[in-house]
């Protein structure tokens, strides 16, 4: 699996929190990213600090470690798509009477909805690096699409959308309009898909799919309370 975006800017300190071991590593960065070799001390962390987080593993010897280690641990398969700069924007999105949709203004920005913009400084940080729409109903954001946080022209995608208003092509209509005008302005963006419904969406606007892999919660973190949606991204 190629080094995903979260990842490699936990590895530039600019997201993120990381611990190196002689033969192993954890990166915390929104996923718990375990790379290298096993070994007691990084074992024992993932042991104690690890079991409400979702855990990719990024080498064979890790997933094997996980695997044995807890056998009933809940897995969920997720789909990395090829990052991409240029988009098939689809023609005539149509969203239903009394929403409003708009490019995530300084007063969007602000209300951060669904945690949006929050790995950004400032707004004029996001304006500058990253990009989003959002869409209106009632006063009130009830979806959203924008970069999780940026590198070097690159961001990662995330969409958002309040149940109630689902259904309503207002995720593709925020997508659209980002990933426009990230066209626009060359940058390049990351869909990590949580789930079908995502990939699906992600293939609509001409991503192709680089990898599929497992995301791991480990044994008395997954009853109930945990969803994938704790990690959606896109």
């Amino acid at each position: 699996m190629n080094m995903p975006l979260l990842y490699r800017a936990a590895l530039q300190r600019v997201f993120g929190e990381r611990k190196e071991y002689s033969r192993s590593s954890i990166t915390d960065a929104l996923f718990v990213y375990l790379d290298g070799e096993p070994e007691a001390e990084s074992i024992a962390r993932v042991d104690s600090c690890f079991r409400d987080r979702p855990l990719v593993c990024l080498t064979n010897a890790w997933e094997e470690q996980i695997r044995a280690q807890y056998p009933d641990a809940a897995i969920y398969r997720r789909t990395m798509m090829k990052p991409a700069c240029r988009f098939i924007i689809p023609e005539n999105i149509v969203i239903p009477e009394g929403y409003r949709l708009t490019g995530m203004d300084e007063a969007a920005f602000e209300r951060h909805p669904f945690s949006h913009g929050e790995n950004y400084s400032c707004f004029a940080v996001f304006r500058t690096e990253g990009s989003g729409a959002v869409i209106y109903h009632d006063g009130e954001i009830v979806a959203a699409a924008s970069s999780f946080l940026s590198l070097n022209g690159e961001a990662e995608m995330d969409i958002s959308t309040k149940e109630a208003h689902r259904g309503k092509k207002l995720a593709i209509a925020c997508a659209a309009w980002m990933l426009r005008d990230c066209m626009e302005r060359s940058i390049t963006v990351h869909w990590d898909a949580q789930n079908d419904v995502s990939r699906h969406l992600a293939e609509k606007f001409g991503f192709e799919i680089e990898t599929e892999y497992s995301v791991y919660w480990l044994p008395s973190s997954y009853p109930d309370k945990i969803t994938q949606s704790k990690t959606g991204l896109s």
